[in-house]
């Protein structure tokens, strides 16, 4: 078998994110934003379980396919994040647009784990930041308000 660099890989993550951006846009049409947004999250951590406790060529093969589920991540949690939110909506966009520079602050974390420890212990954390976007999709999007008035209408439907 012929040993593969770094950057084989890393090419194969690029071109799953983008078949993945294509396919996942086409899926949407069929499924539900924020259950497509929860299988993609859940799938990606296992991928990064794989990374985190995996050996040989696995891990590798684990990145490559971490790249595939990110692909409709930003987007998707962009659109659920200001669904609902009426005259907060441009103030809303407007704060998902800066929370970007996670990520460049998430890389750096990583970094200076991994130069305390190894590279495979620094992918705990994607693996918190996409434990949050799971929360996010299972439950997390929905405004306060609208849980509260659901909840409202499940009491007053039930008497």
């Amino acid at each position: 078998m012929i040993q593969k660099d770094a950057s084989f890989y890393l090419k194969l993550h690029l071109l799953g994110f983008m078949i993945g951006r294509f396919s996942g846009s086409y899926i949407m049409k069929r499924v539900a934003a924020a259950r497509l947004l929860a299988l993609f999250a859940l799938s990606t951590l296992i991928c990064l379980g794989v990374v985190l406790f995996g050996s040989g060529v696995a891990p590798l093969w684990a990145v490559v396919q971490i790249g595939f589920f990110h692909s409709i991540m930003f987007p998707t949690i962009f659109a659920l994040s200001i669904k609902d939110l009426g005259r907060y909506t441009k103030l809303g966009s407007s704060l998902l647009v800066a929370s970007i520079i996670g990520g460049a602050v998430c890389p750096a974390i990583m970094g200076f784990i991994s130069d305390h420890s190894s590279i495979r212990v620094a992918f705990i954390v994607p693996l918190i930041c996409q434990a949050y976007v799971f929360y996010f999709a299972m439950r997390g999007y929905v405004p306060v308000v609208n849980a509260a008035q659901a909840q409202a209408a499940e009491l007053s439907a039930a008497k």
